[in-house]
């Protein structure tokens, strides 16, 4: 039994040096929507924001789209969490966490939480969307409590892209956010397009 114990041993450590020898460099340029510049600012501070046309809706048809869609792409079995902060007649404003992952294979599991503001504020014709006060806490399971960051210090140019390519810890929370953003965007741009 030691001896079959020792032959897997062996076979498994032989294999990942091999893969770790022959895997090949990735010396491609970085992807534009990840580049200088994806990440904006407003007063110091990352924030998302769009603007999305919706010619021929009404400011109430508007909120009535964003609420369907929300409780769609936010219902409680596909987040940890989402909580309501801002409802008016102009606006729409609620706290999300949720889970960003960045490896997920077998005995490796590679995420982080993520907490932001999603605000959409609607008018006749017209829908903004924005993502602020972005921060992660990773490696929760760690026992010493994992790393919590702002977005301010992990996923800004300076921080995460030198030499025009990204640097691998930071480089990884720029592209998982960058994905979450406009993966929410699109979704409710879809929304507002596929009702008009």
């Amino acid at each position: 039994m030691r001896l079959l114990l020792s032959f897997i041993v062996l076979l498994f450590l032989s294999t990942n040096a091999e893969a770790q020898l022959f895997k090949p460099k990735n010396n491609a340029p970085i992807n534009a929507k990840y580049s200088t510049g994806a990440v904006t600012k407003e007063n110091n501070r990352i924030v998302f924001r769009k603007s999305i046309d919706a010619q021929g809706l009404g400011a109430e048809e508007i909120k009535e789209m964003v609420k369907g869609w929300y409780n769609r792409r936010f219902e409680p079995s596909k987040i940890i969490s989402a909580k309501t902060v801002t409802d008016t007649g102009t606006q729409f404003e609620a706290r999300i966490e949720e889970y960003i992952t960045f490896k997920n294979r077998f005995f490796v599991l590679d995420r982080s939480r993520i907490y932001y503001y999603l605000t959409v504020y609607y008018s006749d014709n017209r829908c903004e969307i924005a993502i602020s006060r972005i921060t992660y806490w990773y490696d929760e399971e760690n026992p010493d409590g994992g790393m919590r960051y702002t977005a301010e210090e992990i996923i800004t140019d300076e921080n995460s892209l030198k030499n025009g390519k990204l640097k691998k810890h930071p480089g990884k929370f720029r592209t998982k956010t960058i994905d979450l953003k406009d993966s929410i965007f699109n979704e409710l741009e879809n929304t507002l397009k596929s009702n008009r």
